[in-house]
């Protein structure tokens, strides 16, 4: 048993979240914001509509003149991901728009195990 405070992998269990599904992509600084919106509009409200996702968060970072952005979406399997994405679980999905914004469109996402959480 952990102790009180600790982090443990027993944390992650019952009916918490069981994939971390983590895109990447880059986007030129003065248009961080638009682009924000476009994903609010698309990826983000495709991920919250589909059965098996228990959220998702969209991180940035400003670095020169550019911005990072790291999408993270928390899913119950990779099964369930597979009705976001389609059968191909790694590959990135992009949308209409997406070559409008981003520097390059990255081919594949990375899919984490989460192992607990505090």
């Amino acid at each position: 048993m952990a102790k009180r405070g600790s982090f443990s992998a027993e944390s992650a269990g019952g009916d918490e979240p069981k994939v971390a599904r983590v895109w990447h992509g880059v986007t030129p600084r003065v248009k961080r914001d638009e682009f924000i919106r476009y994903v609010g509009g698309t990826g983000m409200k495709d991920l919250k509509s589909t059965k098996g996702n228990r959220g998702a968060y969209l991180f940035t970072r400003d670095v020169g003149d550019n911005t990072e952005f790291l999408l993270v979406s928390l899913w119950d399997s990779e099964e369930s991901i597979k009705g976001f994405a389609g059968e191909d679980v790694k590959k990135a999905k992009y949308y209409k728009r997406d070559s409008e914004y981003l520097a390059e469109l990255e081919p594949s996402v990375a899919h984490f195990s989460v192992a607990g959480k505090v």
